[in-house]
């Protein structure tokens, strides 16, 4: 986009402050506020916008503490995606993504996530592949307890018989404190931000809900979905709700995800001879992929057979909830080994130019359909649909996997690989110093 056209976007908002946001190998999203007359002087005067960055930033735990053989020393310059402008998520303010740059020459900093799938949608351009995405936002509502005397900073939603897509559970739908009411509003917001849902239901865990993103591109499709995230969260806040992304926030219930639909939406995308080959690179580089989708300790909580988590076992299945592929239709998959505690870009810049490589060697899909829980299967039965291979259990294993993986390191960079791995073996041990209860209080307070 031209300044002007910047600036007559922005001058149309009416906005007051823009947000530039990332989201770091910690998950977390950071911003940046910026008072919009510092930006359209800037603009006028042909000055470049960006924000030098400590190079540190890319290499913080969630606690802020730094990992081990990094310093404060070194600075990126964050530079805003302005086709990404997009209103809110509160009134008067406009929001954007940033890229990592390196200083002084603007180059692509290699560290950057949203540079990393940018890379992989490259390769996938090259060989004549695109893509549509459509992610599921699954978050549970929690309360604020005002016991000072109760360890737990927050508590489970008081809601009656909550229970999977429960008619009865929308019943106080209009009910001010409600968060049954907050939807219209956040519904507007969305809307607001151009952000277009699908559907929106109750699932199953206490206070839990999904809203479910029409498809885009990748890199609009990751956007809109931090995006709707923020809009959430702040939505929520302002009525005093907390919402946690917590993989599995009580122990006796369903946990939270972010399934990925996907679709190749290029010339031939509904070809078996196509799309057989894309999903087969997947699962064949899926154990070093899953470092990347379920990136926390507290994802592999979730992970388990017969609870419509995508299993343990590596196959796919139509319409089977229970592997990490669920066949929806033709070329249309559902990724399930997913959730809020990953880095979208890094986790689709591994899906993707994965399955980019099962295309370009042509990889065939030696998996036959299941159609049943894998983990309801004899030894005999799994090895008849090829089915042979179980998922990383922990995360320590799906780093390994990832290290040993030499196209996938090769295809989301070395650099990104070695922060990526340095960075959860960071969290491994933090959390790992952690009581259970206090572990699960820490992370609800931050994702």
């Amino acid at each position: 986009m031209e300044p002007r056209q910047i600036l007559q976007k922005l001058q149309d908002s009416g906005a007051d402050w823009l947000r530039i946001y990332w989201c770091d190998y910690t998950a977390s999203v950071k911003c940046r506020i910026i008072p919009m007359s510092v930006i359209k002087r800037k603009l006028n005067d042909s000055q470049p916008v960006n924000i030098i960055i400590a190079q540190a930033g890319l290499c913080l735990l969630a606690n802020n503490a730094m990992i081990p053989g990094e310093s404060g020393v070194g600075g990126f310059s964050l530079e805003p995606d302005w086709s990404s402008l997009t209103p809110g998520p509160i009134p008067r303010h406009i929001s954007c993504f940033g890229e990592f740059k390196e200083k002084p020459d603007g180059s692509d900093a290699d560290l950057c996530p949203r540079t990393a799938l940018r890379r992989s949608l490259k390769l996938a351009s090259s060989v004549g592949l695109d893509f549509i995405l459509g992610f599921e936002i699954e978050f549970v509502v929690m309360e604020h307890n005002t016991d000072p005397g109760s360890p737990e900073q927050y508590i489970t939603l008081r809601s009656d018989g909550h229970a999977w897509t429960t008619a009865r559970n929308l019943a106080d739908w209009g009910r001010e404190g409600s968060f049954n009411t907050v939807l219209d509003e956040l519904a507007g917001h969305l809307e607001a931000a151009s952000i277009a849902i699908e559907q929106v239901h109750i699932e199953a865990a206490p206070g839990q809900y999904e809203i479910v993103l029409s498809p885009l591109p990748p890199l609009q499709a990751c956007d809109s979905f931090l995006f709707a995230r923020q809009i959430i969260e702040s939505t929520a806040a302002r009525h005093g709700f907390r919402i946690t992304l917590h993989p599995k926030p009580y122990l006796s219930a369903p946990g939270n995800a972010a399934h990925v639909h996907m679709s190749i939406s290029s010339d031939g995308g509904n070809d078996p001879q196509v799309y057989e080959s894309f999903y087969a690179g997947i699962l064949t580089h899926l154990r070093a992929i899953t470092a990347c989708t379920y990136a926390s300790p507290l994802s592999y909580v979730r992970m388990g057979d017969g609870c419509w988590s995508g299993g343990r076992w590596i196959g796919w299945g139509s319409e089977n909830r229970e592997t990490p592929l669920r066949k929806c239709d033709q070329g249309h998959w559902e990724f399930r080994l997913l959730d809020g505690m990953a880095n979208p870009y890094l986790a689709l810049a591994a899906i993707l130019g994965a399955g980019t490589i099962g295309v370009s060697e042509k990889i065939r899909l030696v998996w036959k359909d299941c159609e049943v829980d894998p983990a309801t299967l004899t030894e005999a039965q799994r090895q008849e649909l090829g089915i042979t291979t179980q998922l990383p259990q922990n995360l320590k294993e799906a780093l390994d996997a990832l290290q040993a993986d030499d196209r996938i390191v090769e295809l989301l960079h070395p650099t990104v690989v070695k922060r990526h791995v340095d960075i959860k073996q960071g969290e491994i041990a933090l959390l790992d110093s952690m009581a259970d209860e206090e572990r699960r209080q820490w992370v609800i307070a931050r994702f």
